[in-house]
């Protein structure tokens, strides 16, 4: 059901990424990382599917002792700026 999977990591954590008044971000140093994990379906029923099972109690049981948040969003596109090396031009729909 999982049609592609995509993983990221980011730079160590600097204090202006965090330049929020009011809010806190101050988790020790050695625990100042971000990553993405992009998770892509075939389509919303396999998504569903994906979420309602038992694979992601599995996935949040591995994941639970490395982050501190995970969010969610739906992604209806996902452009490319750059095939085979080469710039396309500026999307327009």
């Amino acid at each position: 059901m999982l049609k592609e999977l995509r993983t990221q990591t980011f730079l160590p954590w600097t204090k202006k990424l965090w330049d929020t008044p009011d809010v806190a971000h101050d988790n020790p140093s050695d625990q100042h990382f971000h990553a993405s994990v992009s998770l892509g379906f075939t389509d919303t029923a396999a998504r569903d599917a994906f979420f309602t099972g038992n694979v992601v109690q599995d996935l949040s049981d591995r994941l639970a002792p490395q982050v501190s948040a995970i969010h969610a969003y739906d992604v209806t596109a996902a452009l490319t700026y750059v095939k085979n090396g080469e710039i396309l031009p500026h999307y327009e729909e």
